[in-house]
């Protein structure tokens, strides 16, 4: 888990990530592995991520949950 910043604005996101094994079946047949919440915040003009595991961060309001597991359906069904 990524040490993430106290003092700056944090937005999670819910991926699938694929492993590049040419013979890996949960990437060929799907969207990839998880899925997992990464963090994403800004240092300056970089953009940061940290990777934060497969179980919600604490404190992540349910509007941010639901969203990101809205965005995550569109992904499964290919839209």
């Amino acid at each position: 888990m990524a040490n993430l910043p106290a003092n700056l604005h944090i937005t999670y996101q819910l991926q699938y990530r694929k492993c590049g094994k040419a013979s890996c079946g949960t990437c060929k047949k799907g969207p990839g592995h998880g899925p997992y919440w990464y963090a994403y915040w800004r240092e300056g003009s970089k953009l940061r991520s940290g990777y934060v595991g497969k179980v919600q961060p604490a404190g992540v309001p349910q509007s941010v949950v639901a969203r990101a597991e809205a965005r995550l359906a569109l992904i499964r069904v290919g839209a």
